[in-house]
């Protein structure tokens, strides 16, 4: 039996952009990966800092491809999927830049989905990097809800689930495609830019009767959310994406009562998270002034009350929320 057939080739691909420190941390973890038949393809949308300079001198291993302009998580993924097919992939491997592999996560799914030809799609549990207790999330449900679909263990405690296990869609991130589905199926639609890309992508092939697997036993770490890093000058707006591709989802999938479901629960939940942010707000406003209130009182009292002297910060919970109030909000979409 020949290498090929006993390691097919896979194509890792890792799109960055402005973010050289989470490029360099999820490459440095590739020493853990031993797959003896791997191409590394980092593909740079036209970055400002020095994310190109820093991967030529510290991973010559890589294959790098530099895009003029910034063409969005999807067309960014494109470039190297057609990359990857045409220096003879047999699987391509979508890694978000802000990750960490585990060594066996390509052998995990490389054995699911050699095990049917008809699964198109493959994805790994995504443990929060922060506290791998947690998951970020594993899988995805199309409920047409008030984000037109849910995460499910999203900052939830980590716990076994069934797997391999056929799902709606599966996280663009830690996932693996067939090259024959691929060819088949298409692309990501470089319509979408990005945001539910990897939806589409799951009901395009499970509509040509492929199957869309989630495999709890292979697993990588994400931070989440980079390019929305609110520490950075400029971030991707992610509402806006969730917004108007909700919308360009149900113009190619929906029938007419998803129509009305999904914009009853749209509007729904836009109402909430206004009602939320609006009393959070007063009540934060109002606890800000409670102190001054104390002083005024104090003040005219004549007294001075030592325990007021001084604040005691809350002390940050390293663990996400996870109760049942935590999740309503999650799926509003705050």
């Amino acid at each position: 039996m020949t290498e090929a057939k006993v390691h097919p080739k896979i194509t890792v691909i890792i799109l960055t952009w402005n973010r050289v420190d989470d490029v360099v941390t999820c490459l440095e973890t590739f020493s853990e990966v031993d797959y003896p038949n791997l191409e590394v393809v980092v593909v740079d949308n036209a970055s400002a800092d020095n994310t190109v300079e820093t991967i030529r001198e510290r991973f010559p291993w890589t294959t790098l491809i530099v895009n003029d302009d910034n063409l969005g998580y999807v067309g960014g993924n494109n470039v190297g999927i057609r990359y990857a097919l045409g220096a003879d992939a047999d699987y391509v491997f979508i890694l978000n830049s802000d990750t960490k592999m585990t060594p066996n996560v390509l052998e995990e799914l490389l054995g699911v989905i050699q095990s049917d030809p008809k699964i198109a799609i493959v994805g790994a549990k995504n443990l929060y990097l922060e506290n791998p207790d947690y998951t970020w999330g594993k899988y995805g449900v199309l409920d047409w809800g008030p984000m037109l679909v849910r995460t499910v263990g999203r900052f939830q405690r980590d716990t076994p689930s069934e797997s391999p296990k056929d799902v709606d869609w599966i996280i663009g991130n830690g996932c693996m495609m067939s090259r024959e589905a691929l060819e088949r199926v298409g692309l990501f639609d470089e319509e979408f830019f990005q945001v539910n890309e990897d939806v589409d992508w799951c009901i395009r092939a499970r509509k040509l009767g492929y199957r869309a697997v989630y495999v709890d036993t292979a697993a990588i770490h994400h931070k989440g959310a980079s390019s929305a890093d609110l520490t950075k000058p400029v971030v991707f707006s992610y509402g806006y994406f969730l917004g108007r591709n909700a919308i360009l989802f149900a113009r190619k999938h929906a029938n007419p009562l998803q129509w009305i479901w999904l914009l009853f629960m749209v509007f729904f939940g836009l109402a909430a998270r206004i009602a939320f942010h609006a009393t959070y707000a007063t009540l934060q406003t109002i606890g800000g002034q409670s102190h001054f209130a104390k002083g005024l009182i104090d003040g005219f009292a004549g007294r001075l009350r030592r325990e007021l002297i001084t604040i005691k910060m809350p002390v940050a919970n390293p663990n996400p929320p996870d109760h049942a109030i935590a999740r309503f909000l999650r799926w509003i979409g705050v």
